[in-house]
């Protein structure tokens, strides 16, 4: 019963260290003005729980009707010009060949990360930082420090990715309002279970 009350009080802390945190609402608007308007296919990536977060991601777009793939699946076909190319790295430091390669293809990239002065910061067309742990606190900060002074303790930048989610739902909660779709019209591109 402590372990879950301490769960519980951590989930709070956290929830109130995310209300605390300016987004930039911006960048928020520049991502949903593009995609709302593209009409080419959308790739979607990123790296372990990241790459959960851009499977879930990709996975609401194409049930708002976007022609929407994971990079790396089998049936993925390969990124052509003008394709929407979406990579998502805490620290942008993973996927940046993909980028890379993507952008000499001719895709428009969008980067969504911590770090807005990363490898993949860099190359991307559009920037969405969403904060999380800084470098700085994932290796000096303890966590009976890092509680003390207010600070997520969810392990290994769970905090960018548990905001990533929040951030992306929103994103795809105004598409949908922009593109006039209901719940009922998501739930018949939802996958069902055999």
């Amino acid at each position: 019963m402590k372990n879950a009350s301490e769960i519980k009080e951590e989930i709070k802390r956290m929830i109130s260290w995310m209300a605390n945190q300016k987004l930039d609402n911006h960048q928020i608007e520049e991502v949903v003005k593009v995609i709302f308007q593209f009409e080419k296919r959308i790739f979607v990536t990123g790296v372990g729980r990241s790459g959960k977060v851009a499977e879930s991601f990709a996975m609401r777009l194409a049930q708002l009707g976007y022609d929407t793939r994971v990079l790396g699946e089998p049936t993925a076909p390969p990124v052509e010009k003008g394709d929407l190319f979406i990579a998502i790295s805490g620290g942008g430091e993973h996927r940046v060949t993909q980028s890379k390669i993507a952008k000499e293809i001719g895709a428009k990239i969008i980067a969504i990360t911590s770090q807005k002065k990363s490898p993949l910061a860099q190359l991307a067309d559009i920037i969405l930082v969403i904060p999380g742990r800084t470098k700085e606190e994932s290796i000096s900060s303890r966590y009976e420090e890092r509680r003390m002074r207010g600070l997520p303790v969810f392990p290994l930048g769970t905090a960018f990715e548990d905001f990533s989610m929040i951030v992306l739902d929103a994103i795809i909660s105004h598409l949908a309002v922009m593109k006039k779709k209901t719940e009922e019209d998501l739930r018949k591109r939802h996958a069902k279970p055999q």
